[in-house]
């Protein structure tokens, strides 16, 4: 199941946990999400259904050599952590995930519709302004998109 797009504020507390947002705590059957490093130093989270093909899609990426691909493999699936829903709708964010992202008490979590991607607030405004800056020329490079 596809889950809902868009962008929530959330804080990270004492304990590392964050709250996920109850439009997509709706979509996520299982009640757990598998946790992994991200793109741009976010934490990407999956649905377990979303994760196991995400997951076979990066062990069978043979269009890359073999160092390449166990590369991508290690820094994806390597990394990952199951984390329960708790009753608040809060998952308990590892600390080397924490680390990773920079995660610090002022946070964003978003969707595109296909995961969940937890930043740090700082770091996700920093990107935001990078695509920003960049937008026009991907667009570009894209050609006509059709869009309407």
């Amino acid at each position: 199941m596809a889950m809902l797009s868009g962008e929530y504020s959330a804080t990270l507390d004492d304990k590392g946990r964050i709250s996920i947002p109850s439009r997509f705590r709706d979509a996520i059957p299982e009640n757990s999400l598998v946790l992994t490093k991200g793109i741009e130093h976010c934490i990407w989270a999956h649905t377990l259904q979303q994760w196991e093909k995400v997951s076979a899609k990066l062990r069978n990426a043979a269009s890359i050599s073999i160092k390449k691909t166990d590369m991508v493999h290690h820094r994806f699936v390597f990394a990952t952590y199951e984390v329960e829903i708790d009753k608040a709708g809060r998952i308990a964010v590892p600390q080397k995930l924490r680390d990773f992202a920079g995660l610090t008490r002022d946070c964003i979590v978003a969707s595109d519709g296909n995961r969940i991607e937890l930043w740090d607030a700082e770091r996700y405004a920093a990107y935001e302004q990078m695509i920003d800056e960049q937008l026009v020329n991907v667009l570009e490079e894209m050609g006509p998109l059709n869009l309407y």
